[in-house]
């Protein structure tokens, strides 16, 4: 029931916006300002139209160093309006400028087949429906971080979030500008950079990206050299190098088509081609930094000492049949949580330690680690090992047949490597299983390429939900990258 309110909420809210923005862009489009500059600060003026009975055009008045006039529309058709403003003796200095004008059969005047007065209000909309985007995905955010922090939900609603909110800012900063300077910063430019606006975030994130794709390469390298040239030992290097080409492909397609206002079919594909590009890509890199952020806050997250069981989720033995150092890592950390939950409640939790037995094992996971318990102090008889396990999510389901067996909704604890919390969190809550997590530390240049790991699995995971996000995202961007020539058509058509 919460959830239904929830999106009737969004809904609303968001139609609420969208016929605000219809309703004023309609009211103010019937009339508009234009603001010119008069180096000259005189209010004289001269103006000119074609067909009088179409438009009229009337000067308001001098302020600092523009004069503002105003075009009203009379009755549909068009005419073209010159205007100059005049100083000097015989009113030999001039400077001003010619319009095609157009009045449609609502009343609503367009300049230059684009412009038009309702264009503030048609910003301000997408300002507004950015940052109520971005508000309700930060509470989102707030409330599965609460309730269901190991969802995938979690990641969406807090990159969504930033995305949204950093769109929304770089509106408010374009109408913020444009009010301050009206005759210096046209309509024309307004349009121009409304439709780079992904672009121009991209732009200003690239000095990031430089810098955590130097950094990924230099711990990549440091990880082949300690651990050896294996295909997990290459992600960070992967997605360096997909943000390398990303950022030039971003680059290049600004370069070539910064033109948002041009009608020309070649302009036209460029810019769709251009925000499709940039929009993804700016979307993937803020999932990648709230996947970073959702990862570093489990890492530290310290669970309640309430837990029953705690089950150690396993890795690749030694030939020997011993546990790795980043196994052994995993047993540490359980052991140490293991000790504080007795010293400080009292109650002492049993073990499962899980995973099964691979084709190169000569004992599967789960029995080495019972080795290891036993030898580190621990009873037997509190050790209940899985030993059928094959992928982290059979970790969870048959750790959870054990735990259930012994006791119904058992408090459970799993213990890992702390860059694999938040993605074992995630596949535990699809095991039908609420538990918490804890992680081992790991040596430095592990912890970014198992990162990438862990994002590239999230990804692919929920492949389709993100491939639903990146399209509404290109969509998006695609529309506003071409809204003068969006609206150059629809006055067309009316």
């Amino acid at each position: 029931m919460k959830k239904a309110k929830s999106w009737i909420a969004v809904i609303s809210g968001s139609i609420a916006i969208i016929l605000f923005t219809v309703i004023m862009i309609a009211v103010t489009g019937k009339t508009y300002t234009a603001y010119i500059n008069n180096p000259y600060k005189t209010s004289e003026s001269e103006i000119e139209c074609s067909d009088s009975s179409v438009i009229e055009c009337t000067n308001i008045g001098t302020e600092k160093s523009y004069t503002a006039f105003r075009f009203r529309g009379l009755k549909p058709g068009k005419a073209q309006v010159n205007i100059w403003i005049i100083s000097g003796e015989n009113n030999l200095n001039k400077t001003g400028m010619i319009f095609q004008c157009t009045v449609l059969k609502n009343g609503t005047v367009f300049l230059s087949g684009y412009d038009f007065g309702g264009h503030r209000f048609l910003l301000l909309g997408i300002l507004l429906l950015t940052l109520f985007t971005s508000v309700v995905s930060f509470l989102q955010f707030r409330f599965h971080k609460k309730s269901q922090f190991f969802s995938y939900k979690t990641v969406l609603s807090l990159g969504l979030g930033m995305f949204a909110g950093i769109i929304g800012l770089m509106y408010a900063a374009l109408i913020g500008i444009y009010l301050i300077f009206p005759a210096q910063f046209d309509s024309w430019q307004v349009f121009n950079i409304a439709g780079i606006i992904t672009s121009a975030i991209f732009a200003l994130s690239l000095p990031m990206i430089v810098i955590f794709a130097i950094f990924l390469s230099v711990s990549n390298i440091s990880l082949i050299r300690h651990e050896g040239f294996r295909k997990n030992n290459l992600y960070g290097l992967l997605i360096s190098a997909v943000l390398g080409a990303g950022s030039i492909l971003c680059a290049v397609l600004l370069a070539m088509f910064p033109n948002s206002t041009s009608e020309t079919a070649r302009d036209i594909a460029g810019s769709v081609i251009r925000a499709s590009v940039s929009s993804a890509f700016v979307y993937l890199e803020f999932l990648l930094l709230s996947t970073q952020i959702c990862m570093h806050y489990a890492a530290k997250h310290e669970p309640k000492y309430n837990q029953d069981f705690i089950m150690i989720l396993g890795c690749k033995v030694r030939k020997d049949g011993t546990p790795p150092p980043l196994l052994k890592g995993r047993i540490d950390r359980a052991l140490e949580f293991y000790k504080n939950q007795i010293e400080k409640t009292g109650n002492t939790p049993a073990f499962i330690p899980s995973g099964g037995q691979g084709p190169d094992e000569v004992i599967s996971e789960g029995e080495c680690m019972k080795d290891y318990l036993i030898e580190s102090g621990i009873e037997e008889s509190a050790i209940f090992p899985e030993t059928e396990s094959r992928t982290t999510l059979e970790n969870m389901k048959f750790s959870k047949k054990i735990a259930d067996e012994y006791k119904e909704n058992a408090n459970i604890l799993f213990s890992t490597t702390n860059y694999h919390i938040f993605r074992s969190g995630i596949l535990s809550a699809k095991a039908g299983l609420r538990a918490d997590g804890i992680g081992a530390k790991t040596k430095w240049y592990f912890w970014p390429n198992a990162q990438m790991r862990e994002f590239i699995g999230l990804l692919a995971s929920e492949w389709l939900l993100n491939l639903i996000f990146i399209i509404l995202t290109v969509g998006f961007a695609t529309v506003i990258a071409n809204i003068s020539t969006i609206i150059s058509r629809f006055a067309m058509m009316i």
